[in-house]
């Protein structure tokens, strides 16, 4: 029933009486002072869009209200079942502007009409039936025995009239059965019945879940709201998960939803309606519809060790994969994941691929040990980033040094390697010059400076205007130098929270880095790899002749084989069930184990 979207929202979820919240006496309507006894009820109800005023600003609270108007309010305010066939009414041909909202109460069981078949919608309904058809839709149930002076025990209207009293709707002594109810008597028994317990409907503790339709890469969230009011928020795709919520607030059928997320808090704001919130997602100036429905989370099963490691700013949470047999220390391999909100099992905002997981579970098999992580600021990690402003790529490279320092204190370890993918195999290199390392494994590793990258992957994207307005900010940030001004179109790339980032990042050319390397290497590149080109792998090679160069004629960005279309290449990074590069495993364990 609709009912349940004017009444507390998660009203167990939050531990608060299930009232709703009293709004404010102003009202819209010239002749419903604040003082009137009608103030609060008309207020929300007109607020809900379940009522109207007349064009002249008026709401003429003592004017009586027709059958057809109190019909039409009922099915906006209540999901009505139906539980038995339409019925024709002489009087409410098909064409009738409230013949459907009619069939729908007859159907309902609500109404029955006259016996001559009519129903005589304009005529003006008593309290009787209105008590009648409100308790009926809102399925009110009889309390204690009341005495109405003006209603005989045997009267037909006496049940519904008591379960009015035993909810609250009304007031015993006198209920004038026979009186044509007024609008202001109306609006207040309506008002009643909505913030009543009796209104009460089923409780909205449990899992949301909803996707926001971000262009190119669609997000899924999730909700949990529990019975004891804490409240948490994940997001799959990035590894983030059950993120305290800070607050929960409703008003009416209004909820708000805000959670503290370290650099860019979110604001989930919304409808409760049936079964669904229908809500905007806010973050970082950006808004986003969204839909949230019940859903069912599936159990994931775990086949790591957690682990916990120092790091600048906290602590540093990791995911080790073991060889399922050791007789003796092993050698460790530390994924690094590629630019973006990547998680440690590999996967993005665009879906799930699990080419880290997969990864590191066909190593264990392989006698190889390994070590991922979600990135400081995403998932496991997000606290800590306090605020994006902070986060610089140095914080990703010093991470790596931290996992390495572990590494080299636990006996369990014979040799170290990093296998940095992406943006990841750029962070290796860099960790590489400042601790020791026994290899570096670059997975379609950039073999140029990122500006040089982003201006290829913006130039078929954007307007030559933009495309000129990105060189220059782009060679502004190289400099060291914030840009003051970036236009709206391109502020999700260039917003001012995100300048200092790319301002580190901008200082590294990887294949000047690795250059300066004295450690074994391997380079790997899919040559289906629509991200990263093959003349970066070139280039890689060309500043390091001594590391090894191998190709993957399949292979696309995302480790997996892929057709040469765009679409099908794109489809394997939201597919979690295709299987590795065929020879990939193979190639990075013998190069690890030197076979």
């Amino acid at each position: 029933m609709k009912k349940k979207m004017f009444t507390t929202v998660l009203a167990s979820a939050i531990a608060i009486p299930a009232v709703v919240v009293p709004v404010s006496a102003d009202t819209v309507f010239t002749d419903i002072s604040p003082m009137s006894e009608y103030a609060e009820a008309v207020q929300f109800l007109s607020a809900e869009k379940l009522i109207t005023g007349y064009s002249d600003h008026t709401f003429r609270p003592e004017q009586s209200i027709s059958r057809q108007h109190v019909i039409s309010i009922i099915n906006n305010a209540v999901d009505l079942t139906p539980i038995r066939e339409a019925k024709a009414f002489s009087d409410v041909p098909t064409n009738h502007p409230y013949s459907e909202a009619i069939q729908k109460a007859y159907r309902a069981g609500i109404i029955d009409g006259y016996e001559d078949s009519t129903f005589k919608p304009d005529q003006a309904i008593t309290r009787a039936q209105a008590a009648k058809v409100m308790a009926l839709a809102f399925k009110l149930q009889p309390g204690e025995k009341v005495t109405f002076q003006d209603v005989a025990k045997n009267h037909w209207s006496m049940p519904y009239i008591q379960a009015f009293a035993s909810s609250g709707v009304t007031t015993t002594g006198l209920f004038h059965p026979n009186d044509q109810l007024t609008r202001g008597h109306y609006a207040l028994f309506l008002y009643r019945l909505i913030s009543s317990e009796e209104a009460v409907m089923p409780n909205y503790s449990g899992n949301w879940s909803g996707t926001l339709d971000i262009p190119q890469s669609p997000l899924n969230i999730q909700l949990h709201l529990s019975e004891d009011g804490t409240g948490t928020f994940s997001v799959p795709a990035q590894a983030l998960k059950n993120h305290p919520i800070k607050s929960v607030t409703q008003k009416g059928n209004k909820l708000r939803v805000e959670i503290n997320l370290p650099g860019a808090p979110i604001v989930i704001e919304g409808t409760v309606e049936q079964e669904k919130i229908s809500a905007t997602f806010s973050q970082s100036g950006m808004e986003l519809p969204i839909t949230l429905t019940p859903f069912v989370p599936e159990e994931v099963e775990v086949t790591y060790d957690e682990l916990v490691i120092p790091v600048t700013g906290g602590e540093l949470k990791v995911a080790l994969q073991m060889p399922t047999e050791q007789s003796a220390p092993v050698p460790v391999g530390i994924i690094i994941a590629g630019s973006g909100p990547t998680t440690k099992d590999g996967n993005t905002a665009i879906g799930e691929n699990n080419s880290y997981k997969m990864l590191a579970e066909e190593l264990a098999e392989k006698g190889i040990a390994t070590i991922r992580y979600d990135k400081r600021g995403i998932g496991e990690n997000t606290a800590l980033v306090a605020k994006e402003e902070d986060l610089v790529f140095d914080l990703y490279a010093q991470d790596v040094e931290s996992i390495v320092k572990a590494i080299n204190a636990d006996p369990r370890f014979s040799t170290v390697h990093v296998i940095g993918h992406s943006e990841g195999s750029l962070v290796g290199m860099v960790a590489a010059t400042s601790t020791k390392v026994d290899s570096v494994i670059s997975l379609a590793g950039a073999g140029r400076p990122v500006d040089d990258i982003l201006i290829e992957q913006l130039t078929p994207q954007l307007s030559e205007e933009l495309l000129k307005a990105s060189k220059n900010i782009l060679a502004v940030l190289k400099k060291g130098d914030k840009v003051e001004t970036v236009p709206e179109s391109l502020y999700s790339l260039f917003r001012p929270s995100v300048q200092p980032y790319m301002i580190s990042w901008l200082q590294y050319d990887p294949s000047e880095i690795l250059k300066s390397l004295d450690v074994e290497t391997l380079i790997i590149q899919g040559k289906n790899d629509v991200q990263v080109k093959v003349s970066d792998a070139e280039r890689l090679s060309a500043a390091k002749p001594s590391a090894k160069l191998q190709y993957f004629d399949t292979m696309n960005h995302v480790l997996k084989d892929s057709p040469t279309d765009l679409a099908g290449n794109m489809a394997t990074y939201t597919n979690p069930t295709l299987p590795l590069a065929e020879g990939l495993v193979d190639s990075i364990s013998s190069f690890i184990l030197k076979k």
